[in-house]
C-alpha cells in the first residue's frame, strides 16, 4: 500500500523528547551515548535546562521484571553438565577413529 504523498511533516506527539513542556531559548543541544545500546542521552541548554534519555527503538537491551532468571541459571547449568558428559564421550571416540585408520 503506497500512502498519499504529504509535503509537510506530520505532528506526532510522540516524537516529541519534551513531552508537554515548553523549553525557551534553546542555545545548544548535547546528545551522548549511554552504557545502554539502545538508548541516548540529551541535554538542552539556553534560558531553561532540559535532560531525558531516549530510546528510538525501544529499551530492546533491558531486562523486562518478569523475565525468569532460575530458568536462565537452570540452563546454562544443564548445558555445562551436557558438555561435560559429552567431552570423554567424544575423547574417546576420536582415540578409537585414530586406531581404526
Amino acid at each position: 500500500m503506497l500512502v498519499q504523498y504529504d509535503a509537510p511533516l506530520p505532528d506526532d506527539a510522540r516524537l516529541v523528547l519534551s513531552h508537554n513542556y515548553e523549553v525557551e531559548n534553546v542555545r545548544r543541544i548535547v546528545t551522548s551515548p549511554s552504557l545502554l545500546e539502545s538508548t541516548s542521552l540529551v541535554f538542552v541548554y539556553g534560558l531553561d535546562l532540559f535532560f531525558t534519555r531516549i530510546a528510538p527503538s525501544g529499551t530492546f537491551d533491558v531486562l523486562s521484571e518478569n523475565f525468569n532468571k532460575v530458568q536462565l541459571v537452570l540452563t546454562v547449568v544443564g548445558l555445562g553438565i551436557a558438555i561435560m558428559v559429552t567431552k570423554p564421550m567424544v575423547r574417546r571416540k576420536k582415540l578409537r577413529e585414530r586406531w581404526y585408520q
